[in-house]
């Protein structure tokens, strides 16, 4: 294992009800409707704006019209974010991301957000902590969303590793074909929320976060420690 790249929605931060409260508020003010449970998995979960707004708004839209929309439904998102107290890491991740740091090992990002969300998510997550910011990729719209294997690619080349040596922790069926297809070594399914189905989609282990220290040393080839082992 040479390096991790981990997505960030759903992965790193369990915010699923943010993200589908916030599509619903933005899409009610601009079509009226309201969104199906389909729509979110097909639409929403790990697809990046490109996607998701031409598909609810019903038409092509330039890249100035996309940024624009895609703005003003994330700072929906991020009030949302800033109003709970629920805008927090997944459960044991400080933790994991320190002993990974302990040992030096290689880690990144790779995210369908935009620029305005990575530097919220570092503002007030505290992510420079763990990451190096010129590192991380995201939707910048010059790269292909997920599930095209772009992302990875890129995140992997930025740290200077072999993609085909590299864990990614996803939580979405696209991001994990994104991974796939890019030639991760591994796949560790992230359930957050209410996706349970994540053993279909090829994951090689499924953890619903990151309490349990040892079972995740165990999946990525690391050997605890004696301390680690006990608490």
């Amino acid at each position: 294992m040479a390096g991790i790249l981990f997505d960030f929605n759903g992965t790193m931060f369990f915010d699923e009800l943010f993200q589908e409260e916030s599509w619903k508020q933005f899409l009610m003010e601009k079509t009226g409707r309201t969104v199906t449970d389909q729509e979110f998995r097909d639409y929403v979960h790990g697809r990046n704006a490109d996607f998701s707004l031409p598909y609810f708004l019903g038409r092509p839209l330039s890249r100035t019209e996309i940024e624009a929309l895609e703005e003003e439904k994330e700072a929906i998102y991020r009030k949302l974010c800033l109003d709970s107290t629920a805008f927090r890491l997944a459960n044991g991740l400080p933790t994991f991301l320190d002993q990974l740091a302990a040992r030096n090992v290689p880690i990144t990002i790779a995210t369908a957000s935009g620029w305005n969300n990575v530097k919220f998510f570092f503002e007030h997550l505290d992510l420079g902590r763990w990451f190096d910011l010129d590192k991380v990729v995201y939707n910048d719209g010059t790269l292909p969303g997920k599930p095209a294997p772009d992302l990875y690619l890129k995140a992997a080349k930025l740290l200077g590793v072999e993609i085909h040596n590299c864990i990614v922790f996803e939580d979405a069926p696209s991001g994990i074909e994104s991974a796939r297809r890019a030639g991760a070594w591994k796949v560790i399914g992230v359930a957050s929320m209410r996706k349970n189905h994540l053993s279909d989609s090829g994951v090689a282990a499924t953890i619903q976060d990151y309490s349990d220290i040892p079972a995740l040393f165990e999946l990525i080839g690391i050997e605890p420690t004696e301390k680690e082992l006990v608490t």
